[in-house]
């Protein structure tokens, strides 16, 4: 106990260090994680001009011309478009008062509205209030002072932007260098498992980059073109701002569709042209995220949506807009990392797309919840497109041993117990029903009598396996499981079935079948026995079969070995010890 404190001590301390790492070095780490997204989204361009004859350094300076050129038009472009709406500004203040007085009359009726209309007013006309003007002294600014903030506040993005394109350029002529070194750094020990996990995460990054531009370039042609058709000034500026800001996750949007509603006000006396701004942009958008990104998309990333929440969220706290930005990839790079390091899979597990719980175990953690709507449904899904015997060793087996072994150590109450087994056997009869609707094999059926060991457990796996092997040309029979083994022996050989298959889940269920199995061998019974010790562990069928050795009877665990035998019986006629 107090070593597993001391090792969540550590792990508390490692994460704690971690984050305050980022956040103390984010002027460096910043910008190389933008560097490095920069190659991941240019690195596919430069690689298919490798391919067509063209060396690293002529491809990597074509690739850097192409978007230096792209970039210098689009800004060329967008300060063209700041400067017509600066030339109309006296114009947009004319039509904001007036529509600040068409709005005084609606709202003055609410209560405070009256007077905070009055403020703006006030606010747009200077002097026009009756009180006197508040007199104050104060200090002329320095110089050199404002020009230093100036400056910095200039030159730090600019700086930036500059160490991104140098470390960018750098990494798209020193790829597999760096690939190289970060195999080394990551483990070079476990080269396979290395390559997988780089590849992977590349792989995912890349085309989500590429995906993201296309679709963000979509929506900025559409958003651009549907303000133009409307006649909202800047349309070509509010649609490259649309397309840049698409790369922010959740905020971006909106973010960018404020300016063109707030200018559509503006700009025209009627409020059509907002109502209209306001309708484009929200079909835009519905489009965007219903239709446009799950179709080009594809295959996920590799992250929830609780993921892409949390990482946005843990990113901006973390380093600001451009954390936003970079919050997916490189939540996908951690979540990727987790799927080959141990240390890591607890990322995987929180933020992944992957389910955190297999779907028998979430089956019977419903189950137990008495959640019985949930219940179905996940029996459902798993069933959709999955053949019966699938299912059953998939899910169905497991959940009753659960279940079983539950039962055997007094887990859960014995009312609860009930009212799950009960639930449970309904679920499955109906499934059983809804499934065997075709057609049944008459010709040749062969008689199964399928016995439970111990308990009602025990029973509803046999009921279930009966609805199974039906279809199959199999006449099935489901046996007590309130008889003890001498009236269950005596049953047996009234019947004289062509097949007696023994359902065991729990231990003591599977020492009862060996009780069972014993005084059939001493009855002289001479029809093959199959003892089913459903989704068991190997290790526990070769213990039953070594404990049990001279006696004729086949060991399995599952449907599909259950249907194998059947099969080969009815076509041999001859003792199930040899399919062993």
């Amino acid at each position: 106990m107090e070593r597993s404190r001391s090792t969540d001590l550590a792990t508390l301390i490692a994460v704690i260090a971690v984050i305050a790492a980022l956040y103390l070095g984010r002027a460096v780490l910043m910008p190389l994680a933008l560097a490095l997204l920069v190659t991941f989204l240019l690195a596919p361009l430069v690689s298919r001009l490798e391919r067509w004859k063209l060396g690293r350094v002529p491809a990597v300076v074509a690739v850097c011309v192409l978007l230096g050129g792209v970039a210098f038009g689009v800004g060329w472009v967008m300060t063209h478009e700041v400067s017509a709406l600066a030339d109309d500004y006296a114009a947009y203040r004319t039509n904001v008062r007036a529509k600040f007085r068409d709005l005084r009359g609606p709202l003055g009726s609410l209560s405070g509205a009256s007077q905070e209309i009055s403020e703006i007013t006030e606010a747009i006309q200077p002097g026009s209030g009756e009180s006197a003007p508040k007199v104050e002294v104060v200090e002329p600014p320095r110089l050199l002072g404002t020009l230093r903030d100036l400056l910095a506040q200039i030159l730090e993005p600019i700086g930036t932007a500059g160490l991104v394109a140098i470390l960018a350029l750098f990494m798209l002529l020193e790829r597999e260098e760096l690939r190289d070194r970060m195999i080394w750094l990551t483990g070079a020990a476990d080269l396979s498992l290395t390559t997988h996990g780089l590849d992977d995460a590349m792989e995912r990054v890349s085309r989500y980059m590429s995906t993201q531009s296309l679709i963000a370039g979509i929506h900025g042609v559409a958003v651009g073109a549907g303000l133009f058709a409307i006649g909202v000034p800047g349309a070509i500026l509010w649609g490259a701002l649309a397309a840049m800001l698409r790369f922010l996750p959740y905020f971006g949007p909106w973010m960018a569709a404020v300016p063109p509603i707030v200018l559509a006000a503006a700009a025209f006396p009627a409020w059509t042209p907002v109502l209209l701004t306001i309708g484009l942009l929200v079909t835009l958008e519905l489009v965007t995220n219903n239709v446009l990104e799950p179709k080009l998309y594809g295959a996920s990333v590799g992250l929830s949506p609780f993921g892409v929440i949390f990482s946005a969220v843990f990113w901006a706290w973390l380093w600001g807009v451009p954390g936003l930005l970079l919050a997916t990839p490189l939540t996908v790079c951690l979540v990727v990392a987790g799927r080959y390091l141990r240390s890591l899979e607890v990322l995987t597990v929180l933020l992944g797309d992957e389910p955190a719980l297999p779907p028998d175990v979430r089956l019977y953690q419903r189950l137990l919840s008495l959640d019985f709507a949930e219940t179905e449904s996940i029996l459902k899904e798993c069933a959709r497109g999955s053949s019966l015997e699938a299912l059953s060793d998939g899910i169905v087996m497991p959940v009753l041993r659960r279940l079983a072994e539950d039962d055997q150590r007094d887990a859960v109450p014995d009312e609860r117990s009930a009212k799950m087994r009960a639930r449970l056997d309904e679920l499955l009869s109906e499934l059983a029903g809804s499934a065997n609707g075709s057609t049944v094999e008459k010709e040749g059926e062969l008689h199964v009598l399928f016995v439970p060991a111990l308990d009602e457990n025990d029973a509803i796996a046999s009921r279930w396996l009966a609805h199974v092997v039906s279809p199959h040309g199999v006449k099935a029979t489901v046996g007590s499981a309130e008889q003890l083994a001498s009236e269950v022996v005596q049953h047996v050989v009234g019947i004289a079935p062509d097949v007696v298959c023994i359902s065991a889940l729990s231990a003591r269920a599977v020492f009862q079948s060996r009780l069972i199995l014993k005084r059939l061998v001493e009855a002289a019974f001479d029809r093959p026995i199959i003892v089913g010790i459903w989704a068991a562990p190997a290790r526990e069928l070769e213990k039953y079969t070594a404990r049990n050795a001279g006696e004729e009877a086949l060991c399995i665990a599952s449907v599909v070995q259950l249907e194998a035998a059947l099969a080969s019986h009815r076509a041999r006629r001859g003792p199930l010890r040899s399919l062993s």
